[in-house]
C-alpha cells in the first residue's frame, strides 16, 4: 500500500508492528486532547482532562505492556516499569487483550502525515515516513526535495509552508513564487521566494533566474517596510532546510534583537495578521503603480 508517500507491505505486519501501531496511536490521540487544551477557554477542561486520564492512562499502560512484550520483552521487563515481581506483573496483564486498529496500514500512513505535520526543525523531520520506517518489512522512501514535495501535494512540516500561502500569491509567473511565510515561524508580512525549477543556489541559476531574482527582491523591499512599519527587511538564504533555492524577506518591526539574533528567533503571526498584512503590501505597490 502506498498512501502519503508511505509505502507499507500491508501483508506482514508483525506482531510488534501492531502493538507499535496501537500505542502510537493512542499517544497521537492523547497528545490531540492535550495540545488543544492547552489554549482551550472552556471551564470544563480539568474535568475533560481528569476524565480522559482516568480512563486512558489504564488502557495507555496496557498498550505498553503489550508493545514491550511483542518486541521480545519478558516478565521481568514489564515488572521493573511497574515495580513489582515478574509474577505479579504476569497476573496483571497476561489475561489482558492486545490492542489492534482496525486499518494497520492506512494508520500508519495517518501516523506518518501526522508527525511531519507537526515535526519542528528535529531530526526526524528529515525522514518522510518518520513513524512507517520503523515497521517490518517496510520499503524505505528515497529522499525528496521538501519543496518539491509541497507542490506535488504531499506531506511537509509545518515550517515548509503550503500551496495556498495566506492572503495569495504575490507572484508565480513560472520562474519564481512570491508569498507569505508559515505564520506559526515567521513574522507578519514574511515573504518567502521559491524557485519553481529545482536547484540549489545562486550559482546554479540560468541567465533568465540570475536576471530576475535581484529586481524581485528590489521589487518587495520598499513596499514590505511602508506595509509593516519595519526599518529593515532581512533578506535571509541558506538553503538549508530544503536543497531548493528560496529566499526569505522578513520585516523587523518592534522591540525585537537586530542582525543575526533577529534571524535566530524572528517571532510568529496569525493568519489573519498575515492576510492583513499582505493586503497592505498590495495597496503599497498599487500605490507604487505595480499592478502585475
Amino acid at each position: 500500500m502506498t498512501s502519503g508517500g508511505t509505502t507499507v507491505d500491508v501483508t506482514n505486519f508483525t506482531d510488534a508492528d501492531l502493538a507499535r501501531l496501537a500505542l502510537s496511536t493512542r499517544l497521537r490521540d492523547l497528545a490531540e486532547e492535550f495540545r488543544v487544551a492547552v489554549a482551550a477557554p472552556d471551564p470544563d477542561v480539568p474535568q475533560r482532562l481528569w476524565a480522559l486520564l482516568s480512563g486512558e492512562l489504564p488502557l495507555l499502560r496496557d498498550a505498553i505492556v503489550h508493545h514491550v512484550r511483542a518486541g521480545g520483552g519478558s516478565w521481568e521487563d514489564v515488572a521493573r516499569l511497574e515495580g513489582v515481581d515478574a509474577e505479579q506483573a504476569r497476573g496483571r496483564w497476561e489475561a489482558v487483550q492486545a490492542q489492534r486498529v482496525a486499518d494497520p496500514a492506512g494508520a500508519a500512513a495517518a501516523l506518518d502525515d501526522w508527525y511531519m505535520r507537526h515535526a519542528q526543525l528535529e531530526p526526524l523531520a528529515q525522514f518522510r515516513d518518520p513513524f512507517s520506517r520503523l515497521l517490518s518489512h517496510h520499503a524505505p522512501i528515497p529522499h525528496e526535495c521538501l519543496i518539491c514535495v509541497k507542490y506535488k501535494g504531499g506531506t511537509l512540516p509545518a515550517y515548509g509552508g503550503t500551496t495556498a500561502p495566506p492572503g495569495g500569491y504575490l507572484v508565480a509567473d513560472g520562474m519564481f513564487r512570491v508569498g507569505h511565510g508559515p505564520t506559526a515561524y515567521w513574522p507578519a508580512g514574511t515573504l518567502l521566494i521559491e524557485s519553481y525549477r529545482h536547484f540549489l543556489d545562486f550559482a546554479e541559476m540560468d541567465d533568465a533566474e540570475a536576471a530576475a531574482i535581484g529586481p524581485l527582491i528590489r521589487r518587495f523591499v520598499g513596499p514590505l517596510k511602508e506595509a509593516t512599519g519595519a526599518p529593515r527587511v532581512h533578506v535571509f538564504s541558506c538553503m538549508e532546510g530544503a536543497e531548493h533555492f528560496h529566499t526569505w524577506l522578513v520585516p523587523r518591526v518592534g522591540d525585537v534583537p537586530s542582525g543575526r539574533g533577529f534571524i535566530a528567533s524572528p517571532g510568529y503571526c496569525t493568519v489573519p495578521e498575515a492576510e492583513a498584512t499582505i493586503a497592505r503590501l498590495r495597496a503599497a505597490l498599487a500605490d507604487r503603480g505595480d499592478v502585475r
